[in-house]
């Protein structure tokens, strides 16, 4: 008796010129396992090789879109280990934010942390009235990446999103400007493909530049934003303070799951 081969933890669906990619770990909020990333990377990797494909649309199996690091890893893992894991995330956020073809984020459920910046580095934010966003890392020691979302948001309202590490609703999302358009959960994703079809529609070359030339004039110096952003990152996740927050809240989410 043949065992069955286990799902793919990120799903890929191409419709002619879109791409859709589905994280695809419902069981665990859709939260940043490291194969998990491994296949989003390799995913966006061939969409970048792909003369055919003009748009990609990324959403969330389950209820949720993404719950960002997994604490699973965290609570356990050395620094180093951390460390490289980080590297590995940011990674990906930068392969989006790089990517020739606009990137849709389709928002069902939670975008807590990693999640949100997930988010954030998509070039359209969609989400589902259920849809909350929080950069809840500082509740864990950590920094959050600010940059580029401040370009869109402001500086005034990225700064408290990224220092209470509350989470808003998908409305509170739309009125400062993180989410362009709130539907139904049902609606979501036909919508988002609609608006798929809409950019896949225009022509191909003007569509790149366009992405392109928005990217260069939100900020023209990305890499360095990047480079310390990493260093801050690297300082939090050597830190006692970090460890001692993550197994609290550890702690206190199987406590919730086991009553």
């Amino acid at each position: 008796m043949t065992s069955m081969k286990p799902q793919p933890l990120v799903l890929s669906h191409r419709a002619g010129p879109i791409l859709t990619l589905t994280l695809n770990r419902p069981e665990k909020s859709n939260s940043l396992h490291p194969d998990l990333v491994k296949q989003l990377s390799a995913a966006l990797k061939g969409a970048e090789a792909d003369n055919a494909l003009s748009v990609v649309v990324v959403t969330g199996a389950g209820s949720s879109f993404c719950s960002g690091l997994d604490l699973d890893l965290l609570v356990s893992w050395t620094t180093n280990q951390k460390l490289s894991y980080l590297d590995t995330v940011t990674r990906v956020f930068r392969r989006i934010w790089s990517l020739p073809q606009p990137v849709i984020a389709a928002v069902n459920g939670a975008a807590i942390a990693g999640g949100f910046d997930l988010a954030a580095f998509c070039d359209i934010r969609l989400a589902a009235n259920e849809a909350i966003f929080g950069q809840a890392e500082i509740n864990i020691g950590l920094t959050q990446i600010i940059h580029p979302l401040y370009k869109s948001i402001g500086l005034a309202r990225a700064k408290e999103l990224a220092m209470t590490g509350q989470n808003i609703s998908a409305e509170e999302a739309f009125r400062i400007g993180l989410v362009n358009h709130v539907y139904s959960r049902d609606e979501l994703m036909p919508r988002a493909m609609e608006l798929a079809g809409v950019l896949a529609s225009k022509p191909r070359n003007a569509l790149f530049e366009t992405k392109r030339l928005t990217r260069a004039l939100v900020d023209t110096d990305t890499n360095t934003a990047f480079e310390e952003i990493n260093k801050s990152l690297h300082r939090c996740l050597a830190s006692d303070e970090h460890r001692l927050r993550v197994e609290e809240v550890y702690k206190n989410l199987r406590k919730r799951i086991s009553s």
